[in-house]
Order: C-alpha cells, then sequence, then structure tokens
C-alpha cells in the first residue's frame, strides 16, 4: 500500500467488526507504559503515562534498574537490544510514587545515584508493566549534508532527545552495511538534543544503518537511529558565462547568460561589479547558479510597479550567491518551486520596501502610495521544495521576511530576516533546521511567527536552535507559535484492528479554507478518553471511516475511547534561543512531545503550552512537552503584562474532549525579575520541579481544575507569595 494515499488506500474489513466477544481485545490486567519522560537525572522526578497504572486496590511502585556502563564496543548485528531483554537478570529497585492514577505516576530517581540509561516498569501490587528505557538515546529524524542524504566526508546531523550528556562518556556512532561492515564515525558536536556526525572520505554509496551511543549503557546503550542514504554530492556544472560577454545592456545581457546556460544544461552566470537594472522578472533554468562578485559589489534593481509580479526570481533547482537585490513595490522575490530539490540562497542582500520614501500606508506621498496592507505582499523568500538552503542571507521584507510551504529536510542558518508583517512562517513542513539566525521587528505593527497547519496535516520535526528574536509588538506578537485550528473527527470509535480502525460516524473535514483539504494523511489520531487514554498515531490512509494509522496501539482503544483526528505539529525542539521583546513563545495545541530547552527571554510573555479546541473543529491536546534550563532573565513584559512559565488548558473535566494537556515537565528554569509559574486549566499531570523563581511577588500559581501536579524542590528568593491558587488542596507538595 502507497503512503499517504487516499487514492491508493485499501478499504478496510472491520467496519462490521464492532467490539463484540469475538475482536475486541482482552483488556489486560497488567499496567502498560505508553510514555515515560527522558531525559532525567538523579534527584529528578520520572513522569510515566499509560494503562491501569495505579488503583486503590494494590500499591504501586516505580521499578528501576541501571544498564551497566561498560564500553560500548561495535553497535549489534542485528536489531537493537529490547528493555526486558537488558532487564531479564536485574534487579529491580523500587521507588515510591508521589502521586499516582490509573493514567500516570510519578517518582523520583534517588540523588545518590550514578547518571544512567535505566530500565524502568510499575509494579502494581505483584503485576508488572513491560519495562523501556529513560535516558537512551532517541532519535526522531536524521538530516545529512545534502538533506535526505549524506555525501562521503560529508555530515550527517541526527536530532531526538538524549542523544549525549555532559557529564558522561562522549557519544559514539558507527555505520552498519547489509554486508556486516561497521564504520565509526567523528562525532564533531554533541548535545542532548542533536549529535552532529562526520563520514570518512571513503564511505560507500548506498542506504546503511545508523548506530548511536550517548556514552551510556556499555554495550546495550546502542540505539538504532535509522537509515542514512550516502551518495555522492550533487554536481553543479562549472561553466561560467559572463554577462559582460553578451553585450552591454544589463537585462538583455543576463537573459542571453541565462538562456546559454540552460542550453548548456547548466553553469553559473556570471555577474561582476556593476548595478544591474531589470525591467522584468529572472527564471533561473535548473543547474544554473546566479552568482555575482559580491553582493557588496553587485546589485539587481527592478522599478517601482504598479502592478507588481507574481515573483522577482523564480526556478525549481537553481542557486543564487553572492548578490543584492532591491524591489519597492513587490510580491514574493525569490521563488523556490515545489519541484525543487537541492535549490539554494546563499550570501544575499534583498531590500524589498513596498513603503520606500512615503509617510502613511496607502496615501500618496511624491508620487508613491505603498500597498493599505501588508497582506497584499508577498515574502523576501518563498520555499516550496525539498534539500534547500537558505543561508547567510541578509532580508528586510515589507511582509514574510521567509516563508515555507510544503518543505522538507531544508537548512535555513546563519540569516538576518527584518520584517515588517512575519519573520518566519513556516507551513506543513518536516524535518527543518532553523538555527543561527536573527528574526527582528522592522515596524512597530510587525506581528508574530509561526510553525503551522492552516491548510495541512503536519509541521513536525523541526530543529529551531539559537536563533536571536526580537521586537515584535503587532498583533500576538508570538515570537513562536505552533497554530493553525483543523479537525477531520471528534468521536467514538466502532472498531479496531491492529493499526485499522472505524470511526463511529463520517468525518467531518475542517480548516481555514473555503473548501478544506480532504487528504488527512500525516494528521495525528489522539485518543482523549477511555481506554487507551493518552495515546496518538499518524494518520497513513484513510477513506470513509475507515483510517490506517501508522503503528499498532499500545494499549488498543474500545468502544470507551473518545478520540480526536487533528493535525500533527509533534516532536519539534526549540533549543538555546534568546527572545527580547515581544508576546509569548508557545506549545499552542497541538503539540506533542516538543522540547523547549535552555532558551532565554527578556522582556517577553514567556514560554507557554497550549490545549484548545479553537474553533470546535476537534480537540488540540498538547501532551508530553517538557521546559528545561530556559531562563527569563526580565520578567517584564509589555505594560500590565509580565513574563512566566505557564500552561493555558481549554475546557472542563467531563466535557468529553478529554484533559488538553497531560503530563507537562517544568524543570530546572529560572524566573528571575518579576517572572513565575502559573499551573491550570483542564490539565492532567504537570511535574513542576527544581525551578529557580526570585524577585517576585508570586511564585507557582496552582488553579483547579488542574489535575496532577507535583511541586518538588523548586527554590524561591524575595518572592512574597512562593505558592498560591486554588489548585494546591489537590497537589502534591515536596519542599
Amino acid at each position: 500500500m502507497k503512503r499517504n494515499s487516499v487514492a491508493a488506500f485499501i478499504p478496510l474489513a472491520i467496519a462490521a467488526c464492532g467490539f463484540g466477544p469475538a475482536c475486541q481485545a482482552a483488556t489486560p490486567a497488567s499496567p502498560t507504559i505508553v510514555w515515560a519522560s527522558s531525559p532525567v537525572r538523579p534527584d529528578e522526578t520520572i513522569v510515566v503515562a499509560g494503562d491501569l497504572l495505579a488503583t486503590e486496590s494494590a500499591t504501586t511502585v516505580v521499578e528501576l534498574v541501571p544498564l551497566p556502563g561498560a564500553p560500548a564496543g561495535d553497535p549489534p548485528a542485528g536489531a537493537e537490544p529490547a528493555a526486558d531483554q537488558i532487564s531479564t537478570a536485574a534487579v529491580w529497585q523500587p521507588q515510591p510514587i508521589l502521586r499516582g492514577d490509573p493514567e500516570s505516576v510519578t517518582a523520583t530517581v534517588p540523588a545518590a545515584w550514578d547518571l544512567a540509561i535505566w530500565a524502568c516498569r510499575i509494579r502494581r501490587g505483584d503485576v508488572p508493566s513491560a519495562p523501556v528505557l529513560l535516558n537512551a538515546p532517541t532519535a526522531w529524524w536524521i538530516q545529512g549534508d545534502a538533506g535526505e542524504c549524506a555525501a562521503p566526508g560529508g555530515t550527517a546531523r541526527v536530532f531526538g532527545h538524549s542523544l549525549g550528556f555532559p557529564d558522561a562518556a562522549k557519544p559514539s556512532a558507527a555505520l552498519r552495511a547489509d554486508d556486516g561492515t561497521v564504520v565509526p564515525l567523528a562525532v564533531a558536536e554533541a548535545t542532548p538534543y542533536a549529535l552532529s556526525l562526520r563520514l570518512p572520505p571513503d564511505a560507500k554509496p548506498g542506504r546503511h544503518r545508523l548506530w548511536i551511543h550517548n556514552g551510556l549503557g556499555g554495550p546495550a546503550g546502542w540505539r538504532l537511529a535509522g537509515p542514512l542514504d550516502v551518495a555522492a554530492p550533487r554536481v553543479w556544472k562549472t561553466e561560467r558565462f559572463n554577462v559582460r560577454d553578451f553585450g552591454p545592456k544589463p537585462e538583455e545581457a543576463i537573459l542571453a547568460a541565462l538562456a546559454k546556460a540552460k542550453e548548456n544544461g547548466g553553469g553559473m552566470v556570471y555577474l561582476p561589479r556593476g548595478r544591474y537594472g531589470l525591467t522584468k522578472p529572472l527564471e533561473i533554468p535548473d543547474g544554473v547558479v546566479l552568482a555575482g562578485e559580491s553582493r557588496e559589489l553587485v546589485t539587481i534593481f527592478w522599478p517601482d510597479f504598479e502592478t507588481p509580479p507574481l515573483h522577482l526570481v523564480r526556478g525549481g533547482t537553481f542557486g543564487l550567491e553572492n548578490l543584492s537585490l532591491y524591489c519597492q513595490s513587490h510580491r514574493s522575490v525569490v521563488v523556490i518551486e515545489p519541484k525543487s530539490d537541492g535549490a539554494f540562497v546563499r550570501n544575499c542582500r534583498i531590500r524589498a520596501n513596498c513603503y520606500f520614501m512615503i509617510e502613511r500606508p496607502g496615501e500618496p506621498f511624491r508620487g508613491r502610495s505603498g500597498p493599505k496592507s501588508n497582506r497584499d505582499i508577498g515574502a523576501g523568500i518563498a520555499v516550496y521544495g525539498k534539500n534547500f538552503e537558505i543561508r547567510d542571507c541578509d532580508v528586510l521584507a515589507s511582509d514574510i521576511a521567509l516563508y515555507l510551504k510544503n518543505t522538507s529536510h531544508g537548512r535555513v542558518t546563519g540569516n538576518t530576516f527584518l520584517y515588517g508583517g512575519r519573520g518566519y512562517r513556516i507551513e506543513s513542513s518536516r524535518e527543518l533546521v532553523f538555527e543561527d539566525n536573527t528574526v527582528e521587528g522592522f515596524d512597530l505593527t510587525a506581528i508574530g511567527n509561526d510553525i503551522a497547519t492552516f491548510w495541512s496535516n503536519a509541521c513536525t520535526d523541526i530543529y529551531f536552535a539559537r536563533n536571536r528574536l526580537r521586537r515584535m509588538f503587532g498583533a500576538d506578537r508570538e515570537m513562536m507559535t505552533l497554530d493553525a485550528g483543523g479537525g477531520a473527527y471528534l468521536g467514538h470509535v466502532a472498531a479496531v484492528n491492529g493499526n485499522r480502525l472505524t470511526l463511529a460516524a463520517d468525518p467531518v473535514f475542517k480548516d481555514y479554507a473555503p473548501k478544506p483539504h480532504q487528504n488527512w494523511a500525516g494528521a495525528a489520531v489522539m485518543i482523549l478518553e477511555g481506554k487507551g487514554v493518552g495515546q496518538y498515531r499518524i494518520v497513513t490512509a484513510h477513506q470513509g471511516r475507515e483510517w490506517e494509522v501508522d503503528r499498532p496501539w499500545t494499549v488498543p482503544p474500545d468502544a470507551t475511547s473518545r478520540i480526536s483526528i487533528v493535525p500533527f505539529r509533534g516532536r519539534n525542539l526549540f533549543i538555546g534561543n534568546a527572545c527580547e521583546d515581544g508576546g509569548p513563545f508557545q506549545i499552542y495545541g497541538s503539540g506533542h512531545e516538543c522540547i523547549v530547552a535552555e532558551n532565554t527571554a527578556r522582556r517577553m510573555d514567556g514560554f507557554l503550552v497550549w490545549g484548545l479546541d479553537p474553533h470546535d473543529w476537534g480537540q488540540q491536546p498538547s501532551w508530553y512537552c517538557q521546559f528545561l534550563d530556559n531562563k527569563i532573565l526580565e520578567g517584564n513584559a509589555y505594560g500590565h503584562r509580565t513574563g512566566g512559565f505557564g500552561t493555558a488548558a481549554a475546557g472542563a473535566p467531563g466535557d468529553g474532549k478529554g484533559r488538553s494537556i497531560r503530563d507537562v515537565v517544568f524543570r530546572r528554569n529560572e524566573c528571575r525579575n518579576n517572572s513565575s509559574i502559573s499551573i491550570g486549566g483542564n490539565l492532567h499531570g504537570a511535574v513542576v520541579e527544581h525551578n529557580l523563581i526570585e524577585h517576585a511577588d508570586q511564585g507557582i500559581n496552582v488553579r483547579l481544575p488542574a489535575a496532577g501536579v507535583v511541586l518538588r524542590a523548586n527554590r524561591f528568593t524575595d518572592v512574597t507569595t512562593p505558592t498560591a491558587g486554588n489548585g494546591l488542596v489537590t497537589a502534591t507538595l515536596v519542599p
């Protein structure tokens, strides 16, 4: 069966199965784990979510055993060791739970223990669960120096969590080919969330299995990151076509040089020092690089169009480098088309200003009047393809500086984006690296930025790291938000068989378009209530009420289960960003297993996680998100606002939509100078631990109907009221 295709879907043969005795899976008597928090250190609290974990009829404990930390050796020849195999001869060490119920429990790793990979299981009475591993390296995706593949002598990066620990041995990595050959890889850089690996120059082309080890757990600590394709790098033709050889008129010369390069099947169209005035857009042929002597020496400019074209530079697989582009009235300046594979824009400067030399938008001044709204303007750079690179560019745009839609395996690094509308809009993209950029509002009405699914099903596996986000004062002012409603179904399940399920009613597709899209492959099926609650799976195909997901359920749903099918914005990493003067940096439902870590903030609304149903299109929960090692250095936001960490979980218990936030972790964060932590809303499970709060009126506020909140080992300095809120009566407080 073809994945991600409605047309290729084979109707499921389970529509009449229902949940009768002949086809309903027996309810397991043992506790079952569906998720456990990692990374976790000694003297930190583990969060475990699942089914039948704790009940009043039996004592529940969390049992741990460390994996021996001997040298790693080579990766396994076959499958990675399973947690139950690792723990066969282990002596389990029980830890009392801090709080627990059938859906989640928490317990603390003893402070005296050494950091390790721990096998973890839940024992309820005499019945244990199957074990899982904590702190094992977990790869979410792999990206090579060419995007989907890596070149011999090139690099590969692994993104996920628990990939390395500063106080553990250096991580290891190796390729294993089908013939059993093992090729060790040099680890150039290692953090808990990203590994950068170097391939040897003689690495053999083909598909390999990439194994990783984070320095813990000995031979059993090897984990399979996934397949990695090694391939020779793309060869760009080197023939140079100097535009000066094609006549004295700039536009005619550039067009003639591009035509010659196209005839050649590619090459470089070279612009030596000069100013090149054009009257029409440029279409760059595939395989052609338009390159200037330098962006300080070469400028291409267009007239002030009365009706600007839809683009000024456009192509598929092309390159643009070392030049500057200037325009006034404009739509999109540079467009990389959907067919592109390997396009790049490097070291370019773009000055796209619809409001050049006017006083007020839409009002004439000396013969010019810019558009009344930036909604009539395009992007500085718009990308729709894959395996692309935007690097070391300096972009000023009237509206959106960078727009990415339906992209994959891209790299956006080292750029400056100044903007009047949005700095970046990332729609329906995956396996993207967005790092070391400056994103700054260049107008007092410059609004926020989003990673969104307005007309699509998923925006996932994004590494958003070490960016500088500044001066966003318009509209909702988001420094970063996961955004957009949309949904296909909210209701019960009629039947389930492995990775196939039948809905109890017809799906109803909703999004922001007048005619919502119909193919929901890539969206998430989330069990909101009933059997199997807290699990999600990814849609691979569907037809009518018959749906297929990416893998079977750990705890199969039954007739009590209520599900929501909505866009998936999970497994995104937000690491080491610096935020100043703006609104929130937020996981805005839905967001699953996102990690927000090592960020700093000054004069902004803080770091938030939401769960909600914004348009009654389907519940969009946020589950299993972690906020780790972040710092709010100046908690004063704008005017009456103050910055902080917090939850906003819509709905109420018993409303049929489930708890919209589950098992969120706030750990080792710092709240300084009027910032605080607020936990509230329709939430099930929160750990607030080892946070520092100082110089504030209030420290941590817990509000009902939040349930399952644990406050542990937080520190307060010059805080008038350390803990407050009506939710304290049900919270677990550990000094």
